[in-house]
């Protein structure tokens, strides 16, 4: 093999290591039960940055807020649920992380029609059932079941079909502070239903694209 040809063979191969490498310090992977088990919904191009999945049990829906942070600094994420894919009118579910990570709990709350305040709605916990949550590798997970139906207004059916927010943001105090990062979804989801709006793939682990990569420098030498 010429000294030209070797130099193609390793540019390449470096061009493998650095899309990789890119690949995986942008999130995480997607949950590859998406549209089969359960719903899901985020920014998955490449790793996700966040994901919210859902399980309908009938008479409850489990969500799991999945989200990078950038410390374990006190912290919250969570989900809007709006008819009109606006902040405006939106019913809110949030994780918050406090104690160094230490702490977890969940709040419902909502936004008023102006659409630049929220506040904590009446009963916070009501209609929360479970909760578990951790917080590794700069990943808050949350888990938690909250029931179709309550009594309070200002919390939403979730046997009605909505638009998705998406915020995380700081605390202070245990208090949420203003959102630093939303998104939202293009078009109304049903959380009864198991459908995939994440758009992106899996991860490829570690170890596998180093095969892959050893796998596709062979090819190309021999090829040579």
């Amino acid at each position: 093999m010429t000294a030209t040809k070797m130099s193609y063979v390793v540019h390449f191969i470096c061009i493998l290591c650095v899309l990789n490498t890119v690949n995986l310090v942008n999130g995480f992977s997607k949950d590859s039960a998406c549209g089969w088990t359960h719903g899901c919904w985020g920014n998955c191009d490449g790793g996700c940055s966040f994901l919210l999945t859902w399980m309908s049990y009938g008479s409850s829906v489990t969500f799991t807020i999945k989200a990078s942070l950038t410390s374990n600094a006190d912290q919250w994420a969570g989900f809007g649920i709006s008819t009109s894919a606006s902040m405006q009118n939106a019913s809110v579910t949030s994780c918050l992380m406090t104690n160094n990570s230490v702490v977890f709990s969940a709040e419902n709350s909502y936004n008023a029609a102006s659409g630049n305040t929220n506040a904590v709605v009446s009963n916070p916990q009501a209609g929360i059932l479970t909760i578990g949550a951790t917080y590794a590798n700069n990943i808050l997970t949350c888990e938690l079941t909250r029931i179709n139906t309550n009594s309070d207004a200002e919390v939403f059916d979730l046997t009605t079909d909505y638009y998705i927010l998406f915020a995380k943001g700081t605390l202070s105090g245990g208090t949420k502070n203003q959102h630093t990062f939303t998104d939202k979804t293009d078009v109304l989801v049903d959380f009864q239903s198991t459908q995939d709006l994440t758009g992106g793939v899996a991860i490829i682990k570690p170890f596998t694209s180093i095969l892959f990569m050893l796998n596709v420098s062979q090819i190309v030498l021999f090829s040579m």
